[in-house]
């Protein structure tokens, strides 16, 4: 195409061979959505939208990789006939993409999160669509930014391992909340690493189109359903069930919706049930919005305006917030193109010069206090000694500790440690008053963070700084520690062991320490630092 721009593929909106063919004479990459069409409707589709477009134009199909698979592959069995130059499949898998681009039919894969797109290049994908959450419609977990930003550092880590050539075969478009110089130029920013790397990209848009003269003029949309979209100050989220949400301009109907899941929830009905509900309620109402029809059984029958604006889901995105005016599929073009460079030449041009960064001084460190406690020894004075004597602080594990019968085999098992043997602290004496903890705290508070008072303490001491009078304004605590020990396992025991055994055993009772307001910081590790 002329330009780096495709055109989303939208359910009951980009089924319109007429704004297809719009789209394409402006030199963007339409894409038509096939949704749950029969093969018939595809056909139907696909043949009109190809007569429509000039000879050698690039146009594509939107297909759905999770939809029911007699209608997926009856779909594809027109789509390998008709032969669109492109494809996007929404949560599809490399396999589906691979087929199509055997038949010669360029293929994008959404990918919504850095784990799936690392199991996709490794699976030899390499042409990517990131939509964030931002988008209308189905939505996924991440937001634009981060997930751009996300999958750009993934993209830089494969290429780093496969060498710079690798960049050529990589074809990223970037969309949810494109609609503007601005917006574009953002998106173009995060991808800059890519481009200058070799990597071809674009940005796909989906709800700016619906505000252009174009989808109306065409037939995608009804005029109330762009009158919607230019008049909405707010999006709801139809959640039918977790990870399936629905994005769309405020109405009736996403107030009906919310209504009517509130009162399922409240009623105790099964999540499952609730789900179903929820679905059977959406059903229909975005055709209602979109195309103004409903359908009766085989028919397909004409609703008035009102009876669309009450019973119709105006799907869209954010982006329907920001726009309150028409425009045209040639001026949406220019402005997320010429417009975008514009902005970011402008940008660059009015950017103050960094300036000169000199050579940071050499750092001056002093170490002036020390504390210490180790096996064998309670203070740094028992270490040191222990240190000239050559004392063997290593020893067989104290039976407080644990029991060596339970968990010692000379060889080991899998279930057992084929070692008795470790350093252990001796017992070091602790005043929790002199800190400010009250003594019926400690059992729900890790000896780790009690420990580390009593060594920081002691090493505040050690270089002078203890007292009323030291100055401490210009003082940080770094501590590094492990999460996790015996009392956090203890407590993880008592609450999980329930579920396996029932009622705990008066002795387990009586031993497991129980959950206070102290437990959740007593065992987290970075409140070390902060005591």
């Amino acid at each position: 195409t002329r330009l780096p721009v495709a055109q989303g593929p939208m359910t009951r909106v980009s089924d319109e061979p007429a704004f297809a063919a719009a789209v394409a004479a402006d030199g963007a990459l339409p894409f038509l959505a096939l949704a749950l069409a029969d093969a018939a409707r595809t056909r139907a589709m696909l043949e009109r939208t190809r007569d429509s477009l000039p000879e050698g134009a690039s146009w594509g199909v939107g297909i759905l990789g999770f939809a029911d698979e007699q209608v997926k592959e009856a779909q594809l069995a027109v789509v390998r006939e008709l032969k669109p130059t492109h494809a996007v499949i929404a949560g599809g898998r490399p396999a589906q993409a691979a087929a199509l681009e055997a038949e010669g039919i360029s293929a994008f894969l959404h990918v919504p999160s850095p784990g799936l797109l690392r199991q996709f290049l490794a699976a030899g994908a390499r042409k990517f669509i990131f939509e964030g959450a931002e988008c209308g419609g189905h939505i996924g977990p991440r937001n634009s930014f981060p997930l751009w930003e996300a999958q750009t550092e993934v993209l830089r880590e494969f290429l780093a391992e496969q060498g710079p050539a690798a960049a050529t075969e990589l074809t990223v478009l970037f969309a949810g909340g494109i609609h503007d110089a601005r917006s574009a130029a953002m998106a173009a920013t995060v991808a800059a690493p890519l481009t200058e790397a070799g990597a071809a990209f674009g940005v796909l848009m989906g709800t700016a189109y619906l505000v252009t003269a174009e989808a109306v003029g065409a037939g995608a949309i009804r005029p109330l359903f762009q009158r919607r979209v230019l008049a909405a100050d707010r999006t709801d989220l139809l959640e039918t069930a977790p990870g399936h949400a629905t994005r769309c301009a405020a109405s009736e109907v996403t107030r009906d919706f919310a209504e009517l899941r509130d009162e399922l929830t409240a009623q105790g009905v099964p999540d499952r049930e609730i789900w179903e509900r929820l679905e059977r309620f959406n059903v229909g109402r975005l055709r209602i919005a979109s195309k103004g029809v409903e359908r009766v059984g085989d028919e397909l029958r004409a609703v008035d305006e009102e009876r669309q604006g009450a019973e119709g889901m105006f799907m869209a995105g954010e982006v329907s917030v920001l726009r309150a005016e028409v425009t045209t599929v040639a001026a949406l073009h220019r402005e997320v193109t010429e417009g975008a460079a514009a902005w970011l030449a402008e940008r660059a041009a009015t950017a103050p010069a960094p300036a000169a960064e000199e050579a940071p001084a050499p750092l001056r460190v002093a170490v002036v206090g020390m504390a210490a406690m180790f096996p064998g020894a309670r203070d740094l004075g028992e270490f040191w000694a222990n240190v000239m004597s050559g004392t063997d602080s290593i020893t067989e594990v104290p039976a407080e500790r644990w029991d060596p019968e339970l968990y010692y085999a000379p060889d080991g098992d899998g279930e057992r440690t084929p070692s008795r043997w470790g350093g252990f602290l001796p017992r070091i004496p602790f005043d929790p008053l002199s800190y400010g903890i009250p003594p019926a705290s400690l059992p729900s508070i890790e000896p780790v963070q009690l420990l580390a008072l009593e060594a920081a303490r002691r090493a505040l001491a050690d270089a002078g700084y203890e007292g009323p009078d030291a100055d401490h304004r210009r003082t940080s605590v770094i501590f590094g520690a492990e999460a996790g020990s015996d009392l956090a396992n203890a407590s993880t025991l008592r609450t999980v062991l329930p579920a396996y055994v029932g009622t705990l055993p008066p002795g387990l009772e009586e031993q497991l320490p129980r959950l206070t307001e102290d437990s959740f910081p007593g065992m987290l590790a970075n409140v070390i630092a902060g005591r």
